[in-house]
């Protein structure tokens, strides 16, 4: 019974839109979008030999943020807090619940802490528009993570309403808007890249249209076939 009550709200909350998800689910689309189109120039580079094209890394991000879009739109993080509730109350530990949660908290929060700045770390010095992306990624993924461990001071500063929006659609927002601006930047130097690359097809064309000539050969005119010109020579013969 329980698992069909967490379903419906799981499906009320698909049909339940407000301006809060509609801001996250704004900005992640237009994230997606971006990373997109240089997941799209990064294979065009691929195609003609550019070793320098971070394929990989901008497809990884591509996931993340589709993954990060579905779960805004299904909810799961709450529906996986609550689990841990349900575990807490049946081992008859709900009492103690804010030191178990104060453990979680650092149990969630240090690895997370160590994995993005290793991630930073490992991209120091690529260029500053995957610095950007990365480090917009890994923002709203902590900011996912966060709800798991359900701390009421937590809650009370992300869920609180700041005009028609909450603070966490805002938080979504700036790290949707730094992944953007880095694809942003990483599209248009690909593009640049990419025209200048040479294109193998077009110059095998280009070689068998106008092929080379030898500066010493000397060109033999072909005998006339017009009508006129062979009446005129046999004429004259």
């Amino acid at each position: 019974m329980s698992i069909m009550n967490s379903l419906c709200l799981t499906l009320a909350y698909t049909n339940d839109w407000n301006p809060t998800r509609a801001l996250g689910t704004f900005s992640y689309v237009v994230t997606i979008g971006i990373t997109a189109l240089v997941v799209y120039l990064c294979s065009m580079r691929r195609k003609r030999h550019d070793p320098t094209n971070d394929m990989g890394l901008w497809i990884s991000l591509l996931l993340c943020r589709v993954a990060l879009l579905l779960e805004l739109q299904l909810s799961l993080r709450f529906d996986a807090g609550q689990v841990l509730r349900g575990l807490i109350q049946e081992m008859g530990l709900y009492e103690n619940r804010r030191q178990i949660q104060a453990m979680a908290f650092a149990v969630v929060c240090i690895p997370m802490i160590s994995i993005g700045s290793l991630i930073l770390y490992l991209v120091r010095r690529r260029a500053t528009a995957v610095v950007l992306a990365v480090a917009g990624t890994l923002w709203s993924v902590s900011l996912f993570c966060l709800p798991l461990i359900s701390l009421h001071t937590i809650d009370q500063m992300m869920y609180h309403h700041i005009g028609p929006v909450m603070l966490i659609s805002l938080l979504w927002l700036i790290g949707a808007g730094m992944t953007s601006i880095g694809a942003a930047k990483a599209l248009v130097v690909s593009r640049n890249v990419l025209f200048s690359l040479p294109n193998q097809y077009g110059s095998h064309r280009c070689a068998r249209r106008t092929p080379k000539r030898d500066a010493n050969s000397q060109t033999s005119r072909r005998p006339s076939t017009n009508p006129r010109v062979l009446h005129k020579s046999s004429r004259h013969a």
